[in-house]
């Protein structure tokens, strides 16, 4: 290797800003290329200035033939053409410009020029961002050639994702500067800024230039002051199957049994799971019953449209010439006196009837439940004496929820044992001799969840009413719930939904619609916390990791969704992978972002966007 110098001059060709003409810093390298193809050791400016000395070594004998800044030792040649890389993350100065030149044997100048076009970001005072990407459709960054000849640029064919995009970044931000972006020349005029506040927040700006973008050339754009930032969600470049628990249906428990089909207990006598006299206690529990006067039987006549085979009917009769109403409940009968409206007699929840050896019984008498329905629907049929239809010849059915206790109802209602925590009740006269429909709301006393739920049907009001011989048929008891589905977030916060019904959005949760999508990143349209969105809508839901949320049915204004991108389904449907993009597990808690669909069946609930 020997000794060689090339004086190299940048009259205006790193690209003049606002008139003032870039000059070379000493310790500048170049990458020089000799004519035969070889790549010498960097040559190094000797000195500040528009135009310096770089002096290095080359081979002996070799001619220089062409010189490249800033010098890369990847740099590669084949034929004419040189083959280099500009990164897609660069400090937004001049760092990354890319200037090259034929090396004229015996010319003592060396006249550099810019093979990139200069993008110069202008931002306002007190706006701090972090991160600035400029995105094109078309290669931005990552592989191109140079002609050693014409110095025209070529880009690689085939641009991944990231390669369609440059970036700076800086974590004391960007704020009342310019940065400048080195991107390959393009016969595009589009220009799409992605830029990321201190704060996480997102905005794009997009403009159509007047020229393309021509090597050697300054693109400017500024930002505007009044910009409004939001949050955005990243498409990912990797597959993705779903990845987050999908919707389900909260749990919706409903009464044992409460459609009178099982008898096995006590054959045609008492329904499994259900309590008369024959399993009453108390010390008058051998007078009120008698196995030849029975008051509960299986019947064949049930409510029209059933799809069982039974229902329930009860009745009453005279014990020492007290009436005592046909009377069955999911709890126990409490005979504890004669008179039927002493307090001593009630229907209570017997928590510990597994273990009662006084007054033993294998048909349960309590009935756990932990739901909150929306209210209890039931058929009867009630025939009192002489189809009497007047206030002392009313039925009643009652469903009370309750707190984990021996809770108790008597003639003069609930006594102070237990919370009650909701309650449906009903009385009604004559039917007619027809089956009705009755669907009676709850009314809750408290926001708890409920450990128990005790059902009391009777063929009166009151202890001792009505006359013998009063008649009740009843089939189908149900429980209805209101509109609402649990959504549990993934390992990141983040989950999708698609719901048949005005949801309102829990507390601690953020639900978003997605505006648009420009080239890796989809903008998202925020919707708070306490706001209904209307059925139908596919939403981005972000709240606490691992967490389960309840969106439920609401009758209040759904906000306006217009232009939501997301797609979903309310049931399981087949899906090509590729066709579609789903949550991957590539989001993090700052950002979701959007995977190739890799599976073959989308769940039912779930969103997703179009490819």
């Amino acid at each position: 290797m020997v000794p060689a110098t090339l004086t190299g001059s940048i009259p205006a060709t790193r690209v003049s800003l606002d008139g003032v003409t870039p000059k070379w810093t000493a310790g500048d390298r170049l990458a020089v290329f000799t004519t035969d193809g070889t790549l010498c050791p960097a040559f190094t400016a000797d000195q500040d200035g528009s135009t310096t000395t770089f002096t290095g070594t080359k081979p002996d004998g070799s001619t220089l033939g062409f010189a490249i800044f800033p010098y890369d030792a990847s740099i590669t040649r084949q034929g004419a053409q040189y083959a280099l890389n500009l990164p897609a993350v660069q400090d937004g100065t001049l760092g990354s410009a890319v200037m090259a030149a034929p090396v004229t044997p015996g010319e003592e100048n060396t006249v550099f020029t810019n093979l990139l076009t200069l993008v110069r970001v202008s931002i306002p005072a007190g706006m701090r961002l972090t991160r600035i990407e400029l995105q094109r459709g078309d290669r931005v960054s990552g592989s191109f050639t140079v002609d050693g000849t014409t110095l025209a640029v070529t880009p690689a064919a085939s641009p991944a994702e990231a390669d369609r995009s440059v970036i700076a970044e800086k974590s004391a931000g960007f704020s009342g500067e310019d940065v400048l972006l080195c991107v390959l020349p393009s016969s595009s005029r589009q220009i799409d800024l992605l830029l990321t506040r201190a704060d996480g927040k997102m905005a794009l700006v997009s403009k159509t230039l007047q020229t393309a973008y021509t090597a050697g050339h300054l693109k400017k754009a500024t930002v505007p002051s009044n910009l409004a930032f939001s949050d955005f969600a990243r498409i990912g470049a990797g597959t993705a199957t779903q990845q987050h628990t999908p919707a389900a249906q909260p749990e919706r428990p409903q009464i044992t049994n409460g459609d009178f089909e099982t008898w096995t207990f006590d054959g045609a006598n008492l329904p499994n799971n259900w309590n008369s006299f024959q399993t009453a206690d108390g010390s008058y529990s051998g007078v009120c019953y008698s196995s030849s006067d029975r008051q509960v039987k299986r019947s064949t006549d049930k409510r029209p449209g059933s799809s069982g085979s039974y229902s329930c009917s009860i009745w009453s009769r005279k014990i020492w010439g007290v009436v005592a109403q046909g009377n069955i409940t999911t709890g126990r009968i409490r005979a504890g006196a004669m008179s039927a409206s002493n307090a001593g007699n009630y229907n209570y929840t017997e928590r510990n009837w597994k273990t009662d050896t006084k007054y033993p019984t294998k048909n349960p008498a309590a009935m756990p439940f932990t739901g909150r329905p929306d209210s209890l629907v039931y058929w009867v049929k009630f025939v009192p004496l002489n189809n009497a239809n007047n206030a002392s010849y009313e039925a009643s059915v009652s469903a009370y929820l309750h707190d984990d206790s021996d809770f108790r109802t008597t003639a003069a209602g609930t006594e102070p044992v237990g919370t009650r925590i909701g309650l449906a009740a009903k009385v009604f006269r004559t039917t007619n001799n027809a089956w009705v429909r009755h669907a009676v709301p709850f009314n809750y006393a408290k926001t708890t969840v409920p450990s128990y739920i005790l059902v009391n049907i009777a063929t009166n009001k009151s202890p001792g009413g009505g006359a013998t011989g009063d008649y009740l048929y009843i089939d189908d008891l149900e429980l209805v719930y209101p509109d609402a589905i649990n959504v549990q977030t993934g390992a990141n916060g983040w989950a999708t939904l698609y719901a048949d019904f005005n949801a309102q959005v829990p507390d601690g949760v953020t639900a978003y619609t997605v505006k648009s999508v420009s080239g890796p990143y989809a903008e998202l349209v925020p919707i708070p916390a306490g706001s209904v969105v209307p059925k139908r809508t596919g939403l981005l839901i972000r709240g606490s990791a691992n967490t389960q949320y309840t969106f439920a049915g609401s009758r209040g204004t759904p906000v306006s969704v217009s232009g939501n991108l997301l797609q979903g389904t309310l049931t399981d449907i087949s899906r090509p992978a590729g066709t579609c993009r789903v949550l991957s597990p590539e989001s993090t808690a700052g950002m979701a972002v959007f995977g190739a669909y890799s599976g073959s069946q989308l769940a039912a609930n779930t969103a997703w966007l179009t490819q």
